[in-house]
């Protein structure tokens, strides 16, 4: 951790003053070296915070205005993805925290195009987690449900529990399991009303969903399924991943895939949470000052709490 200069806002972009950023995994995963293709910069792409400066050009936002923002920093604009709406699946697409500064300091540029404003009743803090919301509005996009469907949820790290909590919100009966190095987590997830169970049930699930990009998570999400189910993907596998494969041909099994987010799940996340119909409150376990960055991934790695933010400029 160290200083900086101040980034200077050139025309059509907008300097954010950043009030919290999430830890996600991904920085995890960077910190622990797994991803060392990755640039090596400031991190952070989960944030919230208010509008610092407009750069030449730029209109329909306000000094002091409360948003939060993509992580997408850029795109061709020209390729089948960019024309249809999947912008975050192209090829020349620039991600905030990776290619670019990330949050994980006192201000951080966007295009104005990747910009959401804060509904009123969203705070700075909950807003910070708009951006992995909006990655599990879009991959519950990816598949059929429909209410009352039983869902099983492996893994019930942060993205397990916005999972869950977003199956609910649908009208799904979401159940989350993990291992017995999660109890803290699990009994989390228990007390926000997710339910808990040990062991799959026998009569398996229409569909499972896997947050734990580990192999054994997997698999137990694969073999959970009942035939003609469908696996979603959402945790990122840091290593390789050995898979019942045959179990695809002889029970007619799908695995869908998912990455990022687009405009339309933004607005879906954000209008999830100003209609109260989701709370991210039971996936907030801590605030931590930017200097305390070494602690809070320590924590998080022996898997204390949840998703820990970090107060940067923040209020309530």
């Amino acid at each position: 951790m160290g200083e900086v200069p101040e980034l200077m806002t050139p025309p059509g972009m907008v300097k954010i003053r950043v009030a919290y950023a999430g830890i996600c995994g991904s920085d995890l995963h960077i910190y622990l070296g797994e991803e060392p293709g990755l640039p090596q910069g400031i991190h952070g792409h989960e944030f919230s915070g208010t509008i610092a400066e407009l750069g030449e050009g730029v209109t329909g936002f306000t000094l002091g205005q409360r948003v939060t923002a993509e992580h997408t920093a850029s795109t061709c604009g020209r390729c089948v993805y960019c024309k249809t709406g999947r912008y975050q699946l192209c090829a020349e697409r620039h991600s905030i925290g990776f290619d670019t500064p990330g949050a994980f300091t006192e201000y951080v540029l966007v295009d104005p195009q990747y910009i959401h404003p804060l509904p009123e009743h969203v705070s700075l803090r909950a807003g910070a987690l708009t951006e992995p919301l909006a990655c599990i509005v879009h991959a519950v996009s990816l598949v059929e449900t429909e209410p009352g469907m039983p869902v099983l949820v492996v893994g019930p790290g942060p993205m397990g529990l916005l999972t869950a909590l977003t199956l609910r919100a649908y009208g799904c009966h979401p159940e989350l399991i993990g291992t017995a190095a999660d109890k803290e987590r699990l009994d989390r997830a228990a007390a926000a009303g997710i339910a808990v169970v040990t062991e799959p049930r026998p009569d398996g699930y229409p569909l499972t969903v896997d947050c734990s990009g580990a192999g054994g998570g997997i698999r137990t999400a694969l073999t959970a399924l009942v035939k003609g189910g469908t696996l979603l993907q959402v945790g990122i596998a840091a290593k390789e991943v050995t898979l019942p494969y045959d179990q695809m041909v002889y029970r007619e099994l799908k695995i869908q895939g998912t990455f990022c987010h687009t405009w339309k799940d933004w607005r879906q996340a954000l209008r999830l949470q100003e209609s109260g119909v989701l709370d991210l409150s039971p996936v907030i376990t801590g605030e931590v000052a930017l200097e305390d960055w070494k602690g809070a991934f320590e924590d998080l790695l022996d898997k204390k709490g949840m998703k820990v933010l970090f107060r940067i400029g923040g209020e309530a």
